[in-house]
């Protein structure tokens, strides 16, 4: 892992991640995704939407102005603690389902109390992702939105530059090659900053 990130240490990837830190300064609100994926987010969600998020963050006081309903998974108590106290500064607290989960196996559970075909945004964003993603497949009705962050360590694609990228035909586990079957009828938006990459999934 540590001679592939030296590899990356590229004039093109301190290009890149130069810029990066220039937008999230420009934009010390916006989700920590790519900013292309922040902008088709942003055009895209609806105020009537129901959200879900695996990991909190920026994102969780972003999604909660935009959506009817947000449903917010964390693990870690002091990240939690943080972001809480951001909800109750914007008085946005009454407006998300803000869960503390710090088992992993409750965590990677927690896709299981939503009905299937209920949820029209969710973000894997957080621990056991593969876990979350794959849980959360039937939960996305038809037409919704699935967002992977850092999908090019899990995922193949040909799109994928950043560092720590699944070469073609390689996937993080059986479980990420099963999700990759089972979203090949999905459209999916692929995005890449040269850092990191989020894809956003939508189910026909």
């Amino acid at each position: 892992m540590f001679s592939r990130r030296i590899d990356h240490l590229s004039l093109l990837y301190l290009y890149n991640r130069t810029q990066v830190i220039i937008d999230e300064m420009k934009n010390p609100d916006h989700p920590w995704l790519t900013r292309d994926a922040v902008k088709l987010l942003d055009a895209l969600l609806k105020p009537i939407d129901i959200g879900v998020e695996f990991g909190s963050g920026r994102s969780t006081v972003w999604f909660a102005k935009r959506l009817k309903s947000l449903t917010s998974i964390e693990n870690n108590e002091l990240w939690y603690r943080k972001v809480s106290s951001s909800l109750k500064e914007q008085k946005l607290d009454g407006h998300v389902d803000y869960r503390l989960i710090k088992d992993l196996d409750s965590y990677a559970l927690q896709g299981n109390s939503f009905a299937d075909n209920s949820i029209d945004f969710c973000l894997v964003d957080g621990v056991m992702r593969g876990e979350c993603a794959h849980s959360m497949l039937s939960k996305v009705r038809s037409g919704g939105l699935l967002v992977v962050d850092n999908v090019n360590w899990y995922l193949p694609n040909e799109k994928a530059f950043s560092p720590d990228s699944m070469p073609p035909g390689q996937f993080a586990s059986d479980l990420w090659k099963e999700f990759e079957m089972q979203t090949r009828s999905w459209r999916r938006v692929w995005t890449s900053n040269g850092v990191n990459d989020t894809c956003i999934f939508i189910r026909p």
